[in-house]
């Protein structure tokens, strides 16, 4: 049986995106925006403290309707699965020859799903910290005291300091009610364990995944 795609309008998505952030995030206050260009169209999320990216992105990802391999410089068009909870699951992309990113296809997960193509090409995140000074000020304090570096400040392979990319790694992750101590731990010792691994293992950090 062959299975027709509904085409959605990048509004027409943005307003399922606003329903589906909603039902998991009900206290949280997000502009949720779209937008039309040449070539196509996108939404920006943007919230202010409260959840943290990583807990949206898995949702709002959902609704893009096509994906970019930078290996090739070539975007594909997506078809996805719109459940009747409101959800979204990716059902078909094509493969991108030559690039990285590979071609997938899945049956439908419930007998109710419909066969869509989302109007948003991308879906953008962008959460915003309040009193950043204060709170990247009290990361880098946790950090040098629970942290020892020998001899001169250590840098990324890119020249930058670790030590204040980690604390703003600590502050940008940092869940609305997790203290700052659980976040470095949960963000600091986690890096410091894959730098550890990656020494072991005789690769370079950042090859190696956790």
């Amino acid at each position: 049986m062959v299975t027709e795609t509904r085409y959605l309008t990048v509004a027409e998505t943005a307003k399922l995106v606003r329903l589906e952030l909603a039902k998991h995030f009900p206290s949280q206050k997000f502009s949720v925006r779209s937008r039309s260009y040449s070539g196509g169209a996108s939404i920006d999320i943007s919230w202010t403290d409260g959840v943290r990216t990583a807990e949206v992105e898995p949702i709002a990802k959902g609704f893009e309707g096509a994906s970019f391999d930078g290996m090739n410089d070539l975007k594909s068009y997506t078809d996805c699965w719109l459940l009747p909870d409101g959800s979204a699951q990716l059902a078909k992309r094509p493969e991108s020859y030559g690039g990285s990113i590979p071609g997938y296809e899945s049956s439908s997960p419930h007998p109710d799903a419909e066969l869509v193509q989302f109007g948003a090409n991308f879906v953008f995140c962008n959460r915003h910290v309040s009193d950043w000074d204060i709170k990247e000020a009290e990361a880098l304090t946790l950090i040098r005291q629970r942290c020892h570096c020998e001899g001169e400040q250590p840098n990324d392979r890119f020249g930058g300091d670790w030590v204040t990319n980690l604390s703003r790694r600590v502050v940008w992750d940092k869940g609305e009610t997790e203290s700052m101590q659980a976040a470095f731990e949960r963000v600091v010792l986690h890096q410091v364990d894959h730098y550890q691994e990656c020494l072991e293992a005789g690769v370079m950090p950042g090859n190696l995944e956790k």
